[in-house]
């Protein structure tokens, strides 16, 4: 079976910090792929044990968060980006009005997106207080106000950001193409 890094994100709680992930990602990759998870800010080597990397949302990018998509580019992992997970693929600026709110969202064609849903617009979650305003990679899918939703980088088996938060939808499609193009 596939293994698939998660990467880890620390949280307080009761004035104690832990790390670990949103069970939801573990659930989507459940009895398709074997869930690890990336304890934050590791050395970076340790990527070189899964076959492919979900980088879930979190409160800002850091370093670790870059070299982890670096890592995925250079040496073509498969790389789900989600939330801040796609934020690392371009430049950021605050948003107010995309906090706990549906909105659709348009994808171009002949892009990895487009191939997962096979449909040019949907419905998706949010909750982020940022968005990419630019990047040096294709954008596969803006919001119905024109902000950057997905990202993806071509030539590549599988690098894609989304903005959303698939875990937390009815959308099991995403994951499974995501794991099928992992060694």
């Amino acid at each position: 079976m596939k293994k698939i890094g998660i990467i880890s994100r620390s949280q307080n709680i009761n004035d104690k910090e832990f790390i670990g992930c949103y069970i939801n990602y573990v659930k989507k990759i459940k009895n398709k792929a074997y869930a690890f998870i990336i304890p934050y800010d590791s050395d970076i080597s340790i990527l070189k044990f899964v076959d492919g990397i979900i980088a879930p949302g979190g409160d800002s990018v850091s370093k670790f968060d870059k070299d982890v998509f670096k890592y995925a580019l250079d040496n073509n992992v498969p790389y789900l980006g989600i939330c801040l997970g796609m934020q690392v693929m371009g430049k950021l600026s605050n948003i107010d009005n995309h906090y706990l709110k549906e909105h659709e969202i348009y994808i171009k064609k002949d892009t990895l997106l487009y191939s997962i849903y096979k449909k040019n617009k949907m419905i998706v979650n949010s909750r982020h207080h940022e968005i990419v305003i630019n990047t040096n990679y294709l954008v596969s899918a803006i919001s119905d106000d024109n902000q950057i939703e997905a990202i993806e980088v071509k030539n590549k088996k599988f690098i894609l950001g989304v903005q959303w938060h698939p875990e937390d939808l009815e959308d099991e499609v995403i994951f499974d193409n995501f794991i099928e193009s992992c060694l």
